[in-house]
């Protein structure tokens, strides 16, 4: 007759350590493998936040003018200051007729011997020979000439206000002149 194993013997017979141990292992595993992905969640995070593409807040582009001139809102290229002023002066005459002799009397007050623009050649160089009037002046509009022996922007500038003053505009909101390329906000 056999006999049925008994408990002991089956205890006995079956590896219950190694079952304990193996079970303890996995619970390791499973602790350290829980640490290992809360690490790499952190490191993903961090390494998402130094790849990411940044976006750069930059100024809106500034619009460049000049050299050149703006007139009532409009804007003219010129590449000379000569070509500025001269350019200015016959908007102005073309524009103001009935302020032309109030222009040419305002920019005639900052000269010592010049008057800038004139009814005749005489009157604007009266002690110079004709090739040399020629040389240095220019037509205006409707019988007016204007000086062209000018250089200096500042000169210019300070002409060109006296014009546009005595025309009734006003000087850097009316009429601006930008004697070199100028950023400008957009």
């Amino acid at each position: 007759m056999q006999m049925l194993p008994t408990t002991t013997n089956v205890q006995l017979q079956f590896p219950m350590q190694e079952l304990e141990q193996i079970e303890s292992a996995i619970q390791a595993s499973q602790q350290w493998l829980a640490t290992l992905e809360s690490r790499r969640n952190t490191l993903t995070a961090e390494l998402e936040l130094v790849t990411r593409p940044r976006t750069l807040v930059t100024n809106p582009p500034l619009k460049t003018v000049g050299p050149g001139f703006e007139y009532r809102g409009a804007l003219f290229r010129r590449w000379s200051y000569i070509a500025i002023y001269s350019n200015l002066l016959r908007r102005l005459w073309a524009e103001f007729p009935e302020h032309r002799d109030a222009m040419a009397k305002a920019m005639g007050r900052l000269g010592r011997t010049r008057v800038y623009v004139a009814k005749s050649f005489n009157e604007l160089f009266p002690d110079r020979p004709i090739g040399w009037v020629l040389r240095h002046s220019s037509y205006l509009v409707d019988g007016w000439y204007m000086d062209t022996n000018l250089t200096n922007r500042t000169q210019m500038s300070r002409i060109l206000s006296a014009a546009v003053a005595a025309a009734g505009l006003k000087w850097g909101k009316d009429v601006k002149a930008y004697w070199q390329r100028t950023p400008l906000g957009v």
